[in-house]
């Protein structure tokens, strides 16, 4: 084993902040966005697909006769993206035509056969990590609510 190869003091603290981040994804942002959601369309809770060290996801929903939405929030060491996967048939996808801010094919491995949105925290607002919590957590969810209405102004998902 080279030198390189060796583990650092540092190490121990990089896991613990990579641990407080996916908590804080989990018990925050991803909680919220479940709870968004159940409150607002009609929808299914499932907990068919388990997490990833790179998709970090607490719970879908399976939308009645279109298929599941997954909330996801891919982690890599240099990237944090927030992604709504959402399970479309090639027919279903065909019938909305050209569409612009529309569902594209996700690019995450494990993910390839899913259409939705996914975007870069810096996208959500330029300043994103200067932000405090609570106007962190809004941009986020604000991101998400977008999405979702979307789905439901093009049939994809019905409001309650």
């Amino acid at each position: 084993m080279s030198a390189s190869d060796s583990l650092r003091s540092s190490d121990a603290a990089v896991v613990a902040r990579y641990l407080h981040l996916r908590t804080l994804l989990h018990d925050r942002f991803l909680a919220r966005i479940e709870r968004l959601i159940l409150d607002r369309f009609i929808v299914e809770p499932t907990r068919r697909l388990p997490a990833t060290l790179l998709a970090h996801l607490r719970g879908g929903f399976i939308r009645p006769g279109e298929g599941e939405l997954w909330p996801v929030i891919f982690m890599t060491t240099v990237d944090i993206t927030p992604a709504l996967a959402v399970q479309l048939t090639a027919e279903r996808m065909a019938g909305l035509g050209t569409t612009v801010n529309g569902p594209q094919k996700l690019r995450h491995r494990g993910w390839e056969d899913w259409y939705g949105w996914e975007t870069a925290l810096t996208a959500l607002d330029p300043a994103f990590f200067d932000l405090d919590p609570p106007a962190q957590e809004k941009a986020v969810l604000g991101w998400y609510g977008a999405c979702l209405d979307w789905l439901a102004g093009n049939g994809l998902l019905r409001r309650l």
